[in-house]
């Protein structure tokens, strides 16, 4: 509402924050509709990650899991302490608006973290200090909900690559067992886990695939816009906060994406360099049939066009800085 009655009333306002915003707040909004969708197939899928009963738990877990909840309160405490922060400098620049609305006639809503419209006067007490409010824990809640969901994607693919790396020491062991029985009921057991991991790749692929291709469509244009806001507002740091929020959260996400392709890909490799070959023939076929089904690389799909990987991110980065030279073309 604020950008149609600035650009209606044709008022001396930069719009290019309401833009971003507009973007933002879409982006966020596409994301965590997408999220709850999938909500039950993601709890599901969480909950097959931490049964051990089958495999027993992979070495390394209680130090990934560890690191990975270090990870997770790093980046809430980010999301917290960035909206209060944004919060408490457009509240501090309140009179300088007061001012810019007294030497240009405007009207402006001054000191709320974004440019808001109302169609009576809310600058009096007690209502501009509820709507206030009102809109800091509104964007307290929103704006977190994006980087918490790629964080929790992250989680999730390095669980899996755990897995993948549990099973390449299963093979190992597989094949120095010199007892044939054993051999082939190890053989039997591997060849049912990666199963096991080719579905959970494949589960979790599909539990995010439309909150990656929000990523994929949508950030490019939040940080093209957001940047533009960098260039001409006099607002650096809140913006500056904003972008490395949203730059954070793709980043978490294709950490984790780009991860699970490596592992992915070093998997036939680590399967070859076992003593495979001094097995019996059988098992010589089942580790053939293995390495076949092990050349796919597995990954997270953002959208039907790419894949969560350090290609996108670089990707998106370039679209931005696109998005934001057209935008200063423009003016």
């Amino acid at each position: 509402m604020h950008l149609l009655v600035t650009l209606k009333d044709k008022l001396d306002v930069n719009v290019s924050e309401d833009v971003a915003l507009i973007v933002c707040f879409l982006g966020t909004y596409y994301s965590v509709f997408a999220f709850t969708k999938n909500q039950s197939k993601i709890a599901l899928l969480l909950q097959d990650l931490s049964n051990f009963e089958r495999y027993g738990m992979p070495p390394g877990f209680k130090n990934l899991e560890k690191k990975l909840n270090l990870w997770s309160k790093c980046a809430f405490i980010y999301a917290f302490f960035a909206v209060v922060v944004y919060s408490s400098i457009k509240f501090v620049q309140r009179s300088k608006c007061q001012k810019n609305n007294a030497q240009k006639n405007l009207d402006e809503n001054c000191g709320f973290p974004t440019a808001i419209w109302s169609p009576v006067d809310i600058n009096y007490f007690p209502v501009y200090q509820m709507v206030y409010f009102y809109v800091v824990v509104s964007i307290q809640t929103l704006m977190k909900l994006v980087l918490m969901i790629s964080v929790l994607m992250l989680e999730m693919a390095h669980y899996i690559v755990l897995r993948i790396e549990h099973l390449e020491k299963m093979i190992v062991e597989c094949f120095e067992s010199r007892n044939t029985t054993i051999r082939k009921r190890k053989m039997i057991e591997c060849i049912l886990y990666h199963t096991e991991i080719l579905e959970y790749a494949a589960r979790l692929s599909n539990c995010f695939f439309n909150d990656m291709f929000a990523h994929l469509t949508m950030t490019a244009a939040i940080c093209g816009c957001l940047e533009k806001t960098l260039i001409d507002e006099e607002t650096q740091v809140c913006t500056a906060i904003h972008i490395f929020g949203w730059i954070l959260s793709l980043f978490f996400a294709c950490y984790g994406g780009q991860h699970l392709m490596s592992a992915s890909d070093l998997f036939p490799t680590k399967i070859w360099n076992s003593l495979w070959y001094q097995a019996e023939l059988s098992l010589q076929k089942d580790v053939m049939f293995m390495l076949f089904r092990s050349q796919k690389t597995l990954s997270v799909a953002a959208g039907p066009f790419d894949v969560v990987s350090y290609s996108l991110f670089v990707s998106v980065m370039k679209m931005s800085y696109s998005i934001m030279c057209y935008l200063s073309k423009g003016k």
